[in-house]
């Protein structure tokens, strides 16, 4: 933090402007070591040359200058607005960092010193990276959200009403003998359990806020030359994957991205699951389907409706033992264009299939396919977009801890013990924390912020 930093704020490659972005105690001196300008007014554009120690013209162009604390990083900020192009914007950079005092910024470090400037909360310096990685507009209107302090918000207002919590339950602790004075254990135990509905609120839309940022992950599961790869290509909108009546044509797993009620998903298709694989390729690939099986938000289960009950029967009994815990399963009875044998037909009113959700579709005329899409939105939890922010897995991981921390509070309540409950609360609160950055530590701003791109 006492070094001045500078970076290319921009992507690198042809464009028509390229930025440069200092910041630091050092960056008017950098403004007036690469300019004539010696005064600048802060945020007042000047056109003008930049120049080296030499004098030799670098560049030309805007240069904009931002005073402390009325900046990005809350910092005295300098940024140089050139031509774009690998080598103009580099010479630029070059002389900078050739000055005492300034040094190249690492990845992130411009977000990281506004993050530890006060000029925002941790959730919101994650969704500037959110931002800038959207991969569709419901991702960039929720990272929005988050960078003005929607999920912000809604964790300072949690945080709020268990900091009153613990106020009355400290003091009654503290001076037990006016205890009705300030703590009521029947008002308190509504209280607690409007904090977990809250938070049980806030987890879901930010369980839908990491989906947007990641992507839903489907997985196609189910015996060779069942229609998966078919599948694919029909929810892609385009021939993806090889397509043949040869068991066993799918080797690796592919995934193509699509989209589920605005919600953006990787759908996968596997190598199809048998016991004895042709020859060594497809072994690997099965051994890859499985993997994938493990870390699915849902699996689609292939059931030829041509092929034998034996076959379905293994599919369900193969892919069952190799779930990842919590996966949900949908059975999708593929071919639905051909009769059904009657045997199969039993097999799927039994008792290990009738408890599967199941779906009959025909990719060839297309009947089930928009069936399908409402089934895989039901599935995945979708939920309407309007007030949803970006999150990230760590924020759900501190959120169900906060939640709890407050369920084992609910149960001291109930049995008496304050001074557990207390502690409960404490704990829950300081989950809160850690997603804000009120509580954190130089190891999680290190992972944080390393995945943020040099210059922003």
């Amino acid at each position: 933090m006492s070094n001045t930093i500078a970076a290319i704020a921009t992507a690198p490659g042809r464009g028509g402007v390229a930025i440069v972005r200092v910041s630091g105690e050092d960056a008017l001196l950098a403004l007036q070591h690469l300019t004539p300008i010696t005064s600048p007014k802060p945020r007042f554009a000047y056109f003008t040359k930049f120049t080296a120690a030499d004098g030799s013209i670098l560049d030309e162009g805007v240069v904009i200058y931002f005073k402390a604390p009325h900046s990005y990083t809350g910092e005295n900020v300098v940024e140089f607005q050139g031509h774009g192009g690998q080598v103009a914007p580099q010479r630029v950079l070059k002389a900078l960092l050739s000055l005492p005092g300034i040094r190249m910024a690492e990845p992130g470090e411009f977000t990281k010193r506004a993050f530890l400037n006060g000029k925002m909360d941790l959730t919101a310096a994650e969704a500037v990276e959110d931002l800038i990685a959207a991969g569709s507009d419901k991702a960039a209107s929720a990272a929005l959200a988050s960078l003005e302090g929607e999920f912000a918000k809604r964790l300072h207002e949690l945080s709020a009403k268990l900091t009153e919590l613990r106020v009355r339950l400290e003091a009654c602790l503290d001076f037990p003998e006016e205890h009705e004075d300030f703590f009521d254990s029947g008002a308190a135990a509504a209280e607690l359990q409007d904090l977990s509905a809250s938070g049980t609120q806030t987890l879901l839309r930010a369980q839908q806020g990491v989906r947007l940022n990641e992507g839903a992950r489907l997985v196609l599961a189910g015996a060779p030359n069942a229609g998966k790869s078919s599948l694919l290509n029909a929810l892609a909108g385009s021939d993806k994957a090889i397509v043949t009546n040869i068991p066993g044509t799918t080797r690796d797993v592919l995934s193509v991205n699509i989209e589920i009620s605005g919600i953006p998903a990787v759908i996968t298709d596997t190598a199809g699951l048998r016991d004895n694989p042709s020859d060594e390729i497809e072994a690997i690939g099965i051994q890859r389907a499985i993997a994938e099986l493990k870390q699915a938000d849902l699996v689609l289960l292939m059931v030829d409706r041509t092929a034998s009950a034996k076959t379905a029967r293994e599919s369900l009994t193969q892919v069952k033992a190799q779930l990842g815990k919590g996966i949900p399963l949908l059975v999708l009875v593929s071919k639905a264009d051909l009769p059904i044998a009657s045997e199969l037909l039993q097999l799927l009113k039994s008792a290990e299939f009738s408890a599967l959700p199941q779906l009959d579709i025909s990719v060839k005329t297309e009947d089930g396919l928009a069936t399908l899409r409402q089934q895989l939105a039901s599935a995945l939890g979708v939920m309407p977009l309007e007030g949803v922010y970006s999150a990230r897995r760590r924020h759900l991981t501190a959120l169900d801890d906060c939640l709890q921390a407050l369920s084992r509070a609910q149960e001291q309540l109930t049995l008496g013990d304050l001074v557990l409950c207390a502690h409960e609360l404490a704990l829950a609160q300081e989950s809160l924390g850690l997603i804000t950055g009120k509580v954190t530590s130089d190891e999680i701003l290190g992972k944080i912020f390393a995945s943020f791109c040099i210059g922003k």
